[in-house]
């Protein structure tokens, strides 16, 4: 179980939005980078520094899974499923705090503190 959390004011502000990383085209489709080479397909992959650097760990499967101990501050996640598939993020509550939005996606600079928990799916 992880215990070294530091929840305060800004985990019920939730700062895990996409923090810049689309750019919107004419058509508004939303553009990512392409995924990093150890994220992939059909995974979520969470990473320990901001850029995708420093890989914690990747997701497939459709359940509530326990992030490892040592995402504490920054880092960033890479969303790599299927087209579409969006991922939620749960507080050590296991309330509902972030849904990514739909494959592929990303945050090249994600606040892990107030999470605990991933469902990729």
């Amino acid at each position: 179980m992880r215990t070294s959390h530091k929840f305060g004011l800004a985990a019920s502000a939730v700062v895990l939005g996409l923090a810049g990383t689309l750019t919107t085209t004419a058509s508004a489709q939303p553009q990512v980078a392409a995924a990093p080479s150890d994220c992939p397909k059909y995974y979520f992959c969470g990473y320990k520094q901001a850029n995708f650097k420093v890989l914690a760990f990747k997701f497939k499967d459709c359940y509530l899974q326990e992030i490892p101990d040592g995402l504490n501050g920054g880092g960033s996640w890479y969303n790599n499923q299927s087209a579409g598939t969006k991922a939620r993020m749960y507080d050590k509550n296991k309330r509902l705090i972030y849904t990514t939005p739909g494959a592929p996606s990303s945050d090249a600079r994600a606040d892990w503190r107030p999470v605990w928990y991933v469902d990729a799916c």
